[in-house]
């Protein structure tokens, strides 16, 4: 007999999370001790009376508390399940069934007083001549629906109705129902909630092993059981059983991280799709198979968001940690130019100064606005570095049109420009990504072995020129997640351009685990109809979303000017103190301008808040942020505040007859106002002046 294992439920760390912090601590010590020998005599098991499940019993915390443990019959995995006071452990684990699915073989825990409840009402109900569902009882035990919940499943009319047995029903079988009620086929339902992967390892290996351990390693299962092989992970684990992501993972995420690629690979997921998530356990997984010496990058656009990473994987890394390197993509190019001495990036003063002499000996007939877009288009969205490179480019749809002797000029604009620039000592931001790009290529050995890129629709060609660099091109070399519709700095790149090739490696997560459906179809309504090719060639617009939670449809708040509505939102902030707690309420804005008002208003309330700006972290209070700062962050509840007329979209600078760039500046105001929205998890409040309320910014946009 192999030695016995020790699993957790989500369940079990629901229940923990509920306990006080000195209450934790006592689980866990007792978890490690139950994991070193759960037959151990000095485990005080003890049976539930009129309990028929004669595998569950409870087991002794202190003099308070007990654990309910799902004891094997065949298995050797002993399953914590929950943790409460003595007595209502005892009435929790009564009321629960814990079955291995006929179909899906994956260990189902359900609540017997709400199947009961599910049941009779499907009894009483009169013939459903408007069934929401027409499958067969074969079709919906395919999908794990629990048998006895046939009928209660026949007998739904609506969406509405189905939300109801969200908590009813498995986490596989409410999934799977969402996909159906939205019309998408069985094979398409399947491949969606992950019952078509097979793994073949864990497959071959199955039939050596009991049934309940069978159950627990099965794809579907592993949503809301964790097999612990350490003490160390155990701490982990259970250190902040709020975090579960950090644990359970969806079958198609699992997939993401595990999976070996034969190359570059892309992941597309909207936002709150996990895709973060899915990035650092792939940067985990990476990690523990390397030797000592050997290193994985994780890099993103911004630092704020470099930052956060490292803190969460922190959290659930163990030793591997010191194999995983994050910093974001400036940062990790400015290491590479301070081996050779100090390096002073160009400002924007500063570029515009270079411009300015360039126009001097202007060898074009260009204004400087002109040739200055032409070389951000050039040199960072499309790569380009030499002359013959950029008199060979496709310019199609650009203004204004150019001969091949005119790019010649052109050509020589931006040699004078990139001249000024040298003299004055300073790269911009594309020459320090070229020029690490070239140290990096001719060095001794590859850098890295892997690198995982986060937030990869900020990046522009010369970026992914330097990271592809960073890495010799081989199986699971780049592993790449993106969400188009949050491009808020500059137009779309391919991956080509940057000498990256995907081929058809790209795959996409469309569940959205953050926000309610409310919340998702909202935003993506407003986000930008602009359809493009994105990053390689894959159209974005057909891939479906949807959110597993429901919740109160988006809150429009209409003001007369700044001053009441900074008044309104000092109020409104306070009437939710009893449902969300202050650092779970976001005030958003376009600019940081509009904050002034905001601040005045919440003082004169006695509300405390902390604005989030540069290196701020969430702090006490209200949060106070931009649409740009609040990238990469989520609350509970999320005002937006101060759209206006002349404030949103902000004020096009380029050229009048650019109708080309003006379409992407109205597409990245769009995606910034989606980026905004959906930071909220359960609430979203969209504040107006001025009669904005009608603008079709907000009544708008794609449809949902």
């Amino acid at each position: 007999m192999s030695v016995p294992r020790l699993a957790i439920s989500n369940e079990f760390m629901d229940a923990l999370a509920r306990l006080p912090k000195s209450q934790r601590k006592k689980v866990q010590e007792f978890a490690k001790k139950f994991r070193a020998d759960p037959k151990s005599a000095a485990i005080n098991y003890e049976k539930i009376h009129n309990m028929a499940d004669d595998r569950v019993r409870t087991v002794r915390i202190d003099q308070k508390y007990r654990a309910v443990v799902l004891h094997p019959d065949s298995g050797n995995t002993y399953v914590l399940v929950w943790v409460d006071n003595h007595d209502e452990a005892m009435d929790w684990a009564r009321n629960r069934t814990f079955e291995v699915h006929p179909e899906t073989q994956s260990l189902q825990i359900l609540n017997v007083e709400q199947v009961q409840q599910a049941v009779a009402q499907a009894a009483t109900a009169s013939a459903n001549e408007n069934a929401l569902f027409s499958h067969d009882d074969a079709t919906f035990l395919s999908f794990g629906i629990p048998p006895v919940l046939l009928p209660a499943v026949r007998q739904l009319q609506s969406k509405e109705q189905l939300t109801q047995l969200q908590n009813v029903l498995p986490a596989e079988a409410f999934e799977s129902l969402v996909w159906l009620a939205e019309g998408e086929s069985i094979e398409s339902v399947k491949e969606y909630v992950g019952l078509l992967l097979e793994e073949k390892e864990q497959k071959s290996s199955l039939d050596e092993i009991a049934e309940e351990d069978r159950a627990l390693a099965s794809n579907q299962s592993s949503r809301r059981f964790r097999r612990v092989d350490s003490d160390d992970e155990l701490d982990r684990v259970l250190s902040a059983p709020l975090e579960q992501w950090r644990v359970f993972l969806h079958p198609h995420q699992r997939q993401m991280t595990q999976q070996s690629f034969a190359g570059p690979t892309l992941v597309l997921g909207g936002a709150g799709t996990g895709k973060t998530i899915v990035a650092m356990h792939r940067a985990r997984q990476l990690a523990l198979k390397l030797s000592p010496d050997e290193r994985v990058l994780f890099t993103t656009f911004t630092k704020n968001l470099a930052e956060n990473v490292r803190s969460v994987l922190r959290t659930f890394c163990g030793d591997e940690y010191e194999r995983i390197e994050v910093q974001h993509i400036h940062e990790h190019a400015m290491s590479w130019l301070r081996t050779s001495g100090p390096v002073q990036v160009a400002s924007d003063d500063d570029i515009s100064l270079a411009w300015d002499q360039v126009a001097i000996d202007n060898p074009t007939k260009l204004e400087t606005d002109v040739l200055r877009d032409e070389w951000f288009y050039t040199h960072a969205i499309r790569g380009v570095t030499t002359r013959d490179e950029y008199l060979q480019m496709s310019r199609v749809g650009r203004t204004p049109s150019l001969s091949r002797r005119e790019k010649a000029g052109v050509w020589k604009a931006f040699e004078n420009f990139d001249e000024a620039l040298r003299l004055s000592g300073k790269l911009s931001w594309v020459g320090v990504t070229t020029t690490a790009s070239n140290l990096s290529a001719t060095a001794a050995s590859p850098t890295y072995r892997h690198v995982i890129v986060d937030e990869g629709q900020d990046f522009t060609a010369s970026d992914w020129r330097f990271i592809r660099s960073l890495v010799r091109p081989a199986a699971d070399d780049l592993f790449i997640v993106a969400d188009p519709r949050q491009r808020i700095y500059h137009e779309p790149t391919q991956l080509a351009d940057g000498d990256i090739h995907i081929s058809e490696r790209i795959h996409r997560l469309q569940i959205n685990y953050r926000t309610t459906e409310q919340i998702r179809s909202w935003a993506t309504g407003r986000s930008s109809a602009l359809t493009t090719a994105d990053l390689c060639d894959s159209s974005w617009s057909e891939i479906s979303t949807h959110s597993l939670f429901s919740g109160p449809e988006p809150v429009l708040l209409e003001h007369d000017d700044q001053q009441s509505e900074s008044n309104a939102i000092a109020e409104l902030v306070l009437s939710l103190k009893d449902e969300f707690p202050p650092e779970e309420i976001a005030i958003v804005v376009r600019a940081g301008w509009l904050l002034k008002k905001l601040k005045s208003g919440l003082k004169k309330e006695g509300v405390e808040f902390t604005v989030l700006d540069g290196d701020t972290s969430v702090g006490s209070g209200v949060q106070l942020a931009t649409m740009h700062r609040v990238k990469g962050l989520e609350f509970r509840c999320v005002i937006i505040a101060g759209l206006a007329d002349a404030v949103f979209p902000t004020k096009f600078r380029g050229r009048d007859e650019d109708q080309r760039a003006r379409d992407r500046h109205i597409a990245a105001e769009q995606n910034l106002l989606y980026v905004a929205a959906t930071r909220a998890r359960d609430q979203l409040y969209v504040s107006t002046v001025g009669g904005f309320a009608n603008s079709q910014f907000l009544t708008g946009g794609e449809s949902c």
